[in-house]
């Protein structure tokens, strides 16, 4: 599992993997990155956005799941910048 993986799974343990990460526990997974995290990070969402691709339009579960991915990402990279 990837470093970064593993401090979002870290974060979720009290809840469940499909409810979404508070400010705090953002903040808390963008502190503990450094560049392999954040390079990690890009490189999940170009995956995420190709994976999107080609996901059918009728499978709007799977196209959420993917949004909300690239939306949890985007916000610890945004927080790592800061």
């Amino acid at each position: 599992m990837r470093k970064l993986q593993k401090l979002i799974a870290a974060e979720r343990t009290a809840f469940s993997h499909y409810s979404s990460l508070s400010a705090m526990s953002i903040s808390r997974i963008a502190l503990n990155c450094r560049k392999d995290e954040v390079a990690d990070a890009h490189i999940l969402i170009m995956q995420f956005k190709s994976e999107l691709a080609t996901v059918p339009d009728w499978d709007g579960d799977t196209q959420d799941d993917i949004w909300r991915a690239i939306e949890l990402y985007r916000a610890i990279l945004s927080k790592v910048r800061e």
